[in-house]
């Protein structure tokens, strides 16, 4: 199973709204990227979005979620993509999708900096210290 992980921080000041407001800004700014990737969101709460992505056979359904999670330096958005397709190969299909997903988020959300890509920067530990 192919799992890649995008973390994602608002740059500058955080907004002096309710953290409600605030995870939901986080996640409605990600509409141009779902739309871009004809994804069909299938559950929402004010923190998180399930969708579904196609790339044409079943045998290439896709699955991103989205997650806005509170840390002591501000809110961080974590977007997870994932696919059946095995990782022996590096997941070409998952991984271009990917690649995708990190250029739309760098074209439609300029207020984000990419901290962590998994595919770039090896197994999560936010969190930890170096």
């Amino acid at each position: 199973m192919a799992r890649f992980l995008l973390v994602l921080k608002p740059t500058g000041t955080q907004p002096a709204a309710p953290p409600e407001e605030t995870r939901s800004g986080l996640l409605d700014s990600l509409a141009p990227v779902l739309d871009a990737l004809h994804a069909d969101v299938d559950h929402r709460t004010p923190a998180h979005i399930g969708a579904l992505l196609r790339n044409g056979a079943e045998h290439q359904r896709m699955q991103l979620f989205a997650d806005v999670q509170s840390h002591a330096d501000g809110r961080l958005l974590e977007l997870v993509l994932l696919s059946r397709e095995p990782m022996v190969a590096r997941a070409p299909v998952t991984s271009g999708t990917f690649q995708r997903l990190v250029d739309l988020v760098c074209t439609h959300l300029p207020g984000m900096d990419v901290v962590f890509r998994s595919d770039r920067d090896g197994p999560c530990h936010l969190g930890a210290q170096p």
